[in-house]
């Protein structure tokens, strides 16, 4: 959108006076910060009205890779003006090496982005070998994440259920495992956070094998011993 539609948007929104916070999810920080001209944050500003009204970035950093003093330059811009950016980063093969996510979260915080969700990766069978098993992402907030200080590791692990919501992975009465299949594939049952609320079923997931995943990673050259202590992760 040019300027003047996203003026237009946020005039409408802001008209609102139930509307407290105006969260806007983009990925232009990370792949075309230039685009955070100081007339476009000057928009956004103006409608920065705390505590009536907040404006809020979410954007998706998936790696160290991605930030470029450009993509600095444009979060500064944004926080100078009092607003917020946040990071939901998706747990790839890549980004789920030891200690990549680690270094990202610190990375983010020098710049000025808070870490706020680390979402389990889903897709189609054609994205499957970028796929990371559930107990790789517990592994990794409990051998890594917890190395730094806590306002680093603000972000939440997550598994986004359809139907039923984000599952925060670390809560057992969030899901549970129901079985292995020959495969090796782990098979969870998980439970949406309002089931006293609303009669919701619970939804099923066959997670990636932690076999193919270690082989995948031992065929990028990792050494597959440093992830040993996975399998005693549910």
């Amino acid at each position: 959108m040019n300027d003047g539609q996203v003026e237009a948007l946020l005039n409408a929104l802001s008209s609102k006076t139930q509307v407290y916070r105006i969260r806007i999810g983009t990925r232009t920080p990370v792949v075309l910060p230039i685009r955070f001209t100081d007339n476009l944050v000057e928009i956004l500003a103006e409608h920065h009205k705390p505590p009536e009204r907040e404006i809020a970035l979410v954007t998706h950093f998936e790696h160290s890779y991605e930030i470029t003093p450009d993509a600095l330059e444009a979060v500064q811009k944004i926080r100078r003006h009092g607003m917020s950016v946040y990071n939901q980063q998706v747990f790839t093969v890549e980004n789920s090496r030891r200690f990549e996510t680690a270094k990202l979260r610190r990375d983010l915080k020098a710049i000025g982005v808070d870490p706020y969700y680390n979402f389990n990766m889903k897709g189609k069978e054609e994205t499957r070998r970028y796929m990371v098993p559930i107990a790789r992402i517990l592994q990794e907030r409990k051998e890594e994440a917890r190395l730094l200080p806590g306002l680093d590791r603000t972000d939440e692990s997550v598994f986004n259920v359809p139907r039923l919501g984000k599952n925060h992975l670390r809560a057992w009465q969030d899901h549970r495992l129901v079985m292995i299949l020959p495969t090796g594939s782990r098979v969870y049952e998980f439970h949406p956070w309002e089931k006293n609320i609303s009669a919701v079923p619970p939804y099923n997931y066959i997670d990636v094998p932690i076999y193919d995943y270690l082989e995948e990673l031992a065929s990028r050259g990792e050494n597959i011993r440093d992830y040993r202590t996975i399998w005693y992760y549910y």
